[in-house]
């Protein structure tokens, strides 16, 4: 805040503050002096006796700082120089006054008690002469008006300056704010705010005098004409469409402004865009009720609707359950990743909602597993017709990944009420119908029925049992020698994981090897016998048996998981085994599942020193283009090509070809299952490396295989 010279000169005159008057007031300036610092102590004095202004005085150290303030000033009030200097420092008093918040009228109330003071004072410094004292004291009273107008200055500015900042903070809000008048019953607007025309992108000269926001017809609107009506606050949420259409979500707040005798002169309201908000508020309503990468319902939804279709079956109404399991689908996650295996999810979605009728309800329930409710399906022909369908619309390859992947599903159907008469039964039933249609053969479908939940047990009961196998040293590797065709002599042993059940006994390898796949152990599993056997290894070798190479299985999960490489060297390490002692075995249909991560795999395995073996050869879709390409070191022929020679002249012929392939790709031949001499004669002379069956030896103990090894001349 700053006065110009004019303005300085202007209220002098209107005042006639005259030079005359300065040499007045300079006349008796040093006579005042004593009389104003009596003053500011009486002053002081009755100030602290007031209780709004004794807190802006809280102690002497205060006060006397005050005090010597007030002695400048009066000095200054009989200096005679009224010029910009003294305007400029009586701003700043004021200003300060009123950042502090001492009000006018406490600033009027000090300069009627200091003039009243002043009064003898003067008449007692002009020597109590009556023609001097008028004059002088006239002065006095000029100077004090000309000081308490700028003081009022600094307060009416001070005010200008808060109602301004109070408009740009209102102008520069990001919520829209109006006031409308509440004489008329549409409440007509008055002002509105920047953001009030951007959020309703009307602009602010077509909004005044429009009717107000809050008197529309919609529901809505209830709330915000009840507090109208009651003279009190309102809120509400209202939905409306912008120009172009879309939905908009506005939050309104409304308040009344009281003006005299208390009644209601306007209204003020704030609104907000919620739009963002509300959309979010929906997704997340949504994804509580659904899945997140299919969109489907999730349990949570799927048991609301299954306690709807029960309360509606009590009334007649049969349904059935059908769960759905995609087959082998951990493989496509393992060998394409798992961008690829969402791909796959998002299509059978897709799928199995093309064959939903308008009253059925699809829902995934976690990671590859399905389940449909089918109201109005209460008999097994018509479960079995739409399981079909279901098969049918899934049988197509679904392209993820650059590839085409052939996809099928295992389905477990139980109907109400004959398969239960809770969610519970009905879930765990269909379940179990699941895996039975797995035990089947899977891409098909079954019905419940009683003994599945028995067996369904059973296998809970194992799996539990085989997840603690390791840490209890239920395992055990039996080992199986590979006898070299050309000369009967020890060309290596394949180590084969055994487990020992404390009530059942050997359970048999083809029983709980895929139920460590399905139950994710496997690793677990392979890993535990890989050091086991790279520990025998070495533990025979130090004891001067001369075994040349330990065969090991690898499971796909093993084989394409990302830090392979690193695991065996970790194992091997460990257990102090060379990698030229270890050969490991994979699967056909693991190594051609994803070739060009496979070939990568291989080459780091080959160039470590390990050999890499493909188990039961010809029994899947082998590619021989791609055979050609992977860095192998051996091909085993299964067993199944083996058991019916040399009599069976298509086996013949199968063996002749595996042989014929190998030696062009430089590779070493083992036939499996070998049983009778003439099979050993018939393989030998076609030119097989090594001989793997019951006739040598079957799979035998640790402390068996060192027995058998021992007695053998080689």
């Amino acid at each position: 805040m700053g006065i110009d010279a004019a303005e300085i000169a202007a209220r002098k005159a209107f005042l006639e503050l005259t030079e005359s008057d300065a040499e007045h007031l300079r006349a008796i300036r040093d006579q005042l002096a004593a009389a104003q610092n009596g003053f500011a102590d009486g002053f002081y004095q009755y100030l602290r006796q007031l209780p709004e202004l004794a807190a802006l005085l809280p102690d002497e150290a205060t006060v006397a700082r005050l005090k010597a303030a007030h002695g400048r000033y009066f000095a200054s009030l009989t200096d005679g120089d009224y010029g910009a200097a003294y305007v400029d420092g009586r701003l700043r008093v004021g200003m300060t006054h009123a950042r502090i918040g001492l009000t006018p009228k406490w600033y009027v109330g000090a300069f009627r008690k200091y003039l009243s003071d002043m009064l003898t004072a003067t008449w007692t410094a002009t020597g109590e002469d009556f023609a001097t004292f008028v004059p002088t004291f006239d002065a006095l009273l000029k100077v004090v008006m000309l000081d308490l107008g700028l003081t009022l200055d600094t307060y009416i500015h001070a005010d200008k300056r808060a109602i301004a900042l109070r408009d740009r903070a209102i102008e520069s809000s990001v919520n829209g704010i109006f006031i409308a008048a509440a004489g008329a019953d549409d409440c007509r607007l008055i002002y509105v705010n920047a953001a009030f025309s951007q959020i309703l992108g009307m602009p602010g000269e077509t909004a005044l005098g429009q009717a107000c926001l809050c008197t529309g017809d919609d529901d809505g609107f209830a709330a915000i004409r009840s507090a109208i009506a009651n003279g009190r606050d309102g809120y509400t949420t209202l939905s409306r469409r912008r120009a172009d259409g879309a939905q908009q979500w506005i939050e309104l707040f409304l308040s009344p402004v009281r003006g005299d005798a208390d009644s209601v002169s306007h209204y003020v309201g704030v609104l907000n865009d919620v739009t963002a908000r509300k959309e979010a508020e929906s997704q997340l309503a949504f994804l509580a009720n659904h899945d997140a990468l299919t969109s489907l319902p999730n349990r949570s939804l799927f048991d609301d609707r299954l306690h709807q279709a029960l309360a509606r079956a009590d009334r007649g109404n049969g349904f059935a359950l059908c769960f759905i399991d995609l087959d082998r689908f951990k493989l496509v996650n393992d060998s394409l990743g798992h961008s690829a295996g969402d791909a796959v999810l998002i299509e059978v979605a897709r799928r199995l909602a093309s064959v939903c009728r308008g009253a059925d309800t699809l829902a995934r329930l976690a990671g590859d597993e399905f389940v449909m409710l089918l109201e109005g399906i209460g008999e097994a022909g018509a479960a079995a017709g739409f399981a079909s369908r279901i098969l049918a619309a899934l049988a197509p390859p679904v392209i993820a990944g650059g590839r085409d992947i052939d996809v099928a599903a295992s389905l477990g159907l139980a109907l109400y009420p004959e398969d239960g008469h809770d969610i519970e039964s009905l879930l765990r039933n269909a379940d179990a119908a699941m895996y039975a249609a797995k035990a089947a053969g899977r891409n098909t479908f079954r019905f419940y029925d009683a003994a599945m939940n028995r067996r369904a047990s059973q296998r809970l009961a194992l799996e539990t049992d085989l997840r603690r196998a390791v840490g209890r040293h239920q395992l055990e590797l039996f080992y199986q020698p590979q006898i070299r065709a050309a000369d009967g002599r020890l060309g290596g042993a394949e180590a084969l994981l055994r487990w020992h059940h404390p009530e059942r006994g050997l359970v048999s390898p083809g029983e709980f090897i895929p139920l460590a796949e399905e139950a994710g152990i496997i690793t677990e599993l392979g890993e535990w016998a890989l050091a086991e056997a790279a520990r025998q290894m070495v533990a025979w070798r130090r004891q001067g048996m001369a075994l040349p190479r330990m065969a090991v299985n690898l499971s796909p999960r093993q084989f394409h998981a990302a830090d392979l490489a690193d695991r065996l060297e970790y194992i091997l390490a460990a257990a102090g085994a060379p990698h030229a002692w270890i050969e490991l075995e994979i699967t056909e249909s693991a190594a051609l599942a994803h070739p060009e991560g496979a070939v990568q795999v291989l080459q780091r395995l080959r160039a470590s020193g390990i050999q890499v073996a493909m188990d039961d050869f010809g029994t899947g879709h082998s590619s021989l283009a791609m055979l050609r390409t992977l860095p192998l070191n051996v091909l085993k022929l299964d067993r199944s090509f083996v058991q019916h020679l040399p009599a069976s002249a298509t086996d013949a012929a199968v063996a002749e070809a595996v042989v014929t392939l190998a030696r062009r790709l430089g590779l070493t031949v083992v036939a499996e299952g070998v049983e009778t001499e003439a099979q050993r004669d018939f393989l030998a002379d076609i030119g097989c490396d090594l001989l793997q069956g019951f006739l040598f030896a079957r799979p035998l103990p640790a402390g068996e295989f060192a027995t058998w090894l021992a007695q053998r001349p080689d």
